[in-house]
């Protein structure tokens, strides 16, 4: 057997530094493929209506893998947030007072508790976000009635186009000051209904206050879901409490407002308070905020409903979502494959090694499993990759003989 020389030895350390390279490039080569293959969400940049060139392409909502646009892209998990939200408005048109009802829920469609019940007072299903418009009686304080129910985001998971963007950081401004930075996440959501033959679409910007989960502050719904999880359960339960107070303060509103009714029917105004337009019912420190439902037009000219909400909560602040998208997903087959690998060529060796020790007091090369043929491994290899390329450059010639 030929003795190793110096030259084996450092194709054997070359050889040795290129698995080492190999085995700490796998998990960053699945990662970047990973990221390719999940990364479909569609152009911020794009008009809506969403895209019916790109409706093909488009993945079914998932609140906790929501991925913006490649490259580097981030992924944001909002799965806190599940089960159903409200915001509830108010306005006098006269003569008719209203409250409305804007429920939302991002990771699944509503489920009313209403069952069946009229189903004309209620959202169908499949409805994500659901307005639903109530007569409001000021003299017995109840509802009286339901005037419009507006499926604003319906349809299956599949049939709803949903767009991604990533809010930079804001660092000036007032809100800033107070802890609402701009940074966060814009969420777009349109079904496949439409209300008097109008699109309806939902704008959210959810942004980021590291000191708010996003359920705080939220007004007791006129219309009632049934929760996600028991999480949402447990708000339920905290809701309650808060309506107790609730009333209380409404009792003292009330008290003051017929002070003012009074004083009006002794000789002030005898025509009644003035329409006003819709505005929110908010507490102090709300999460949900509501920006208004507006009319507009598409990049096509066709008239657009949209609503407009922003939803303050530390799952979009950038600490949440610093990870490029696919990068918690874990590891892919072939990354798993090459560590389990070489991890069992290292086991072979210290285990083969142990016992050659032990068991015939063995030293230096004679320690390792197969010495004499890991010695000669380099000098294989040579003589193989030799007669391929002799192989190779001899096909073609005349009955596999050289001209002389």
């Amino acid at each position: 057997m030929r003795a190793p020389s110096s030259a084996w030895r450092r194709a054997a350390v070359e050889a040795a530094a290129l698995a080492s390279l190999a085995l700490l490039l796998a998990p960053t080569a699945t990662t970047a493929a990973q990221l390719v293959s999940r990364t479909t969400t569609i152009n911020p940049d794009s008009n809506l209506p969403f895209l019916a060139a790109a409706a093909e392409e488009n993945s079914p909502l998932a609140c906790d893998n929501i991925v913006t646009g490649a490259p580097g892209g981030h992924k944001y998990n909002l799965r806190a947030l599940a089960g159903p939200h409200a915001v509830v408005t108010y306005e006098y048109t006269r003569p008719t007072y209203h409250n409305t009802s804007y429920a939302i829920d991002v990771c699944g469609a509503l489920e009313s508790k209403k069952g069946e019940g009229n189903k004309e007072e209620r959202c169908p299903e499949g409805t994500r976000v659901c307005a639903i418009k109530h007569r409001w009686d000021p003299e017995t304080e109840k509802i009286v009635g339901v005037d419009q129910v507006i499926p604003i985001v319906a349809g299956s998971d599949e049939a709803i186009l949903w767009e991604a963007k990533r809010l930079p950081g804001d660092e000036d401004g007032k809100e800033a000051k107070e802890g609402k930075k701009k940074e966060g996440l814009r969420l777009t959501l349109q079904g496949t209904t439409k209300y008097q033959e109008r699109i309806q679409r939902t704008v959210i910007d959810f942004r980021c206050n590291p000191e708010l989960e996003g359920t705080e502050g939220e007004w007791e719904s006129l219309d009632e879901y049934v929760p996600g999880d028991k999480d949402a359960r447990r708000r339920r339960e905290e809701k309650d409490d808060d309506k107790k107070e609730k009333n209380d303060d409404k009792k003292e509103k009330d008290d003051g407002k017929k002070e003012k009714e009074g004083d009006d029917k002794d000789g002030g105004d005898k025509e009644g308070p003035v329409s006003t337009p819709e505005k929110q019912l908010k507490k102090d420190g709300a999460a949900l905020i509501w920006r208004g439902y507006k009319r507009g037009k598409d990049a096509d000219g066709a008239e657009m409903d949209t609503l407009y909400l922003t939803w303050y909560t530390k799952h979009v602040c950038d600490a949440a979502a610093d990870e490029p998208a696919g990068a918690s997903n874990g590891w892919g087959f072939f990354t798993w494959f090459v560590i389990l690998f070489f991890l069992a060529i290292a086991s072979y060796l210290i285990f083969g090694s142990w016992l050659n020790y032990n068991r015939y007091g063995a030293r230096g090369w004679d320690l390792l499993p197969h010495g004499d043929t890991l010695r000669d491994a380099p000098y294989i290899i040579k003589d193989l990759i030799r007669r391929v390329l002799n192989t190779l450059q001899s096909t073609g010639s005349r009955g596999g003989y050289s001209a002389v």
